[in-house]
């Protein structure tokens, strides 16, 4: 009855260890994966930078040009360069400002798909950690997040 008893132990020591090298390679996947998620995410925060600044600087622009057009067209303006002002007529100042803006638009937009494209990766991602991790350990893990995420930022 002993060496039964044994044999069944050895066995069931095996089954621990093998269930315990698929839970390290699982939480191996998991943690790789969560640092894809914030990777994604650091993008993110600096895509919403980058285009904040876009649109400060396309609005500076339409406000300066619309500041600039009850001057008198032989006016003198300058426009700085680095550390350094250049005289230019008012209509190359005005052409200047409205390129500047309608430059900083497009570049806004373009960024706006990135973030959306980053956005769709991110989602991605939670559904390979739920995968990993199965729904109920998923929603044990993340709660809140994970329909947070989900919704979308």
């Amino acid at each position: 009855r002993r060496v039964a008893a044994m044999g069944k132990q050895k066995v069931g020591a095996k089954k621990e260890a093998k269930t315990k090298e698929e839970e390290d390679e699982v939480f191996a996947q998991v943690r790789e994966v969560q640092d894809r998620l914030e990777d994604l995410n650091h993008q993110a925060d600096q895509c919403r930078a980058s285009i904040r600044r876009c649109e400060v600087e396309s609005k500076r622009s339409e406000l300066t040009a619309k500041e600039l057009e009850p001057l008198p067209d032989d006016s003198k303006l300058y426009r700085q360069v680095g550390k350094m002002f250049l005289l230019q007529p008012k209509k190359d100042m005005t052409n200047y400002l409205n390129a500047t803006s309608a430059m900083k638009t497009v570049e806004s937009n373009q960024l706006k798909q990135a973030l959306q494209k980053l956005g769709e990766q991110a989602s991605s991602e939670m559904n390979s950690l739920k995968e990993l991790l199965g729904p109920e350990k998923f929603k044990a893990a993340f709660g809140n997040m994970a329909q947070q995420g989900a919704g979308g930022k």
